[in-house]
């Protein structure tokens, strides 16, 4: 009986708990300085973003702006990501991938930060 209770609620618990991701208020600067405030898919990025979506304004069409001609936006009270020339090193993260080379190798991208 108890692991049947156990399952059920943890049915519940699954079904019930999802997240939601939203637009929220948010602005971007485009290479022109010309700043634009908008509605931004805030998605909590684990990675460096290229790219993201936005909405002019809450019915508005779905538009995606990219590191190439975006140098800054955020999400008020959130977050803000400015474009930035950096050196790399792309190394392999597991031990048994890893060259005997001692310095690292950088490679320039761009990114936001």
């Amino acid at each position: 009986m108890k692991k049947k209770l156990l399952f059920l609620v943890f049915l519940v618990l699954t079904v019930t708990s999802h997240s939601q991701i939203t637009f929220e208020k948010g602005y971007f600067i485009n290479d022109s300085n010309q700043k634009t405030d908008c509605l931004i898919k805030n998605i909590d990025w684990k990675n460096n973003p290229v790219d993201f979506q936005y909405k002019l304004s809450e019915g508005g069409e779905i538009r995606v702006a990219t590191i190439e001609t975006v140098k800054e936006f955020g999400v008020h009270g959130v977050s803000r990501y400015i474009r930035a020339t950096v050196n790399m090193d792309r190394s392999a993260s597991t031990v048994n991938f890893l060259d005997n080379k001692r310095n690292p190798e950088f490679k320039e991208e761009e990114l936001f930060l």
